[in-house]
């Protein structure tokens, strides 16, 4: 009886014990020598793509990627390198029982280049939502399903839609991407995909309003996904709104100073510790997060005077001066801000040089160099699926042979 007693007690004793220590550790409570007491700590969840990066702290190997570190409250320098593709840097904040996670997409250092069409591509046009591009070769239009297929196949062949006869000067789009308008001289042609007809545009400003009245209704439903104050000041300071294909994040230019509020949404945990900018200033530009509620500037835009040295576009030939965008310590400076673009994961932003494409993440850090080389008409969009970035070029040097379509390996 006594034994039974004994045992009994000792469960009750046991078992809240055991229970409490669990829950602390599963919160990141470890033991400290040191101070002889549990101390809070964080925890640093690292993955990457690829897998198994070195995961170093404070210039410090720890582990590969794919595990859990748990660190003392306190900011960390977190560098991610994998041999043959270009690393990764931050600075986090560990904060006392959060979660912080990273999983930083890694690009390959000197990616591959694979031809997508080879007998000439012109006037290549993407879709609004960047899952096909159509182009002309040879009097026939062509589209090409950018599309990831079920059995993973990525350069698929491309389709013929519809031979021709006629100059045509221009691509364009609807904006529900089942219709291409043919822009040519004297008229214009509108393209069915759904019903594979083709038929003449008689009213082509009326079609150009319909369009553009689609992407406006779309945008504003777009809007009322933030916050009323945000949306006033938007509305108010702030120009050229792109949303990220996601539809978590916005970028946008700013025209006035204005100022946006702290705590617009419930905070989450484990939310991006980078420094933001909530201070809008004018002809800079910003990414708004709509899921962490954060601010960040990622470059702004100067007037400056064009220099001898700097890469030039035909068609700009005569202008004294010119809008550059410079992101904020990118190295490169004269990328056009009307060359800047969402990348498909809604976590990169792609920046198009006349014959460099930099990939920085949405946060205005880690600027990567992913293709440098021959470049037409500053082409370049990333495939849906984020493996590949699609760019015009013409390899052979030789002006007399059409460019054609490549394909440029992110993984």
């Amino acid at each position: 009886m006594r034994t039974r007693i004994l045992l009994f007690l000792l469960s009750l004793i046991l078992v809240p014990t055991v229970t409490v220590a669990v829950i602390l550790f599963a919160r990141g409570y470890r033991f400290s020598p040191k101070q002889q007491a549990f101390q809070a700590t964080g925890l640093l969840s690292a993955v990457s793509l690829p897998n198994g990066a070195s995961v170093y702290i404070n210039n410090e190997l720890k582990s590969a990627t794919d595990t859990t570190l748990n660190l003392t409250p306190g900011n960390y320098q977190v560098r991610i390198k994998k041999e043959g593709f270009s690393p990764w840097e931050k600075t986090l904040t560990i904060a006392p029982e959060v979660v912080t996670r990273v999983g930083p997409l890694l690009f390959p250092s000197v990616p591959s280049l694979k031809a997508v069409t080879y007998s000439g591509a012109s006037l290549p046009a993407i879709s609004d939502d960047g899952s096909k591009v159509a182009y002309l070769s040879a009097s026939k239009l062509y589209t090409l399903d950018l599309s990831e297929s079920p059995l993973g196949l990525l350069n698929r062949e491309s389709k013929l839609i519809f031979n021709f006869k006629f100059l045509i000067f221009k691509l364009e789009w609807s904006p529900d991407n089942k219709q291409i308008l043919l822009m040519s001289t004297p008229s214009a042609y509108l393209v069915d995909l759904s019903k594979s007809e083709t038929q003449p545009v008689f009213d082509l400003k009326a079609l150009q309003t319909e369009w553009n009245m689609s992407k406006d209704i779309k945008a504003s439903r777009n809007l009322e996904l933030l916050p009323l104050i945000l949306k006033n000041v938007l509305a108010t300071a702030a120009a050229n709104l792109v949303w990220a294909p996601k539809e978590n994040k916005i970028m946008y230019t700013a025209t006035a100073s204005a100022s946006i509020p702290d705590n617009l949404i419930r905070e989450l945990p484990g939310s991006s510790t980078q420094p933001e900018s909530r201070n809008l200033k004018p002809d800079t530009v910003y990414v708004y997060d709509l899921e962490e509620d954060r601010n960040f500037a990622v470059g702004e835009i100067k007037l400056e005077a064009r220099s001898t040295n700097l890469e030039t576009n035909s068609n700009d030939k005569n202008n004294n001066d010119q809008k550059l965008f410079r992101i904020s310590d990118f190295g490169f400076r004269n990328c056009n801000s009307s060359e800047l673009m969402w990348f498909s994961d809604s976590n990169h932003l792609v920046c198009v040089q006349n014959s460099k494409i930099i990939i920085v993440e949405y946060d205005g850090q880690n600027p990567t160099l992913i293709y440098s080389g021959p470049m037409e008409n500053r082409l370049a969009a990333p495939y849906p699926s984020s493996k590949q970035m699609l760019i015009l070029t013409n390899l052979t040097g030789n002006p007399a042979i059409l460019p054609n379509l490549y394909a440029v390996s992110l993984r």
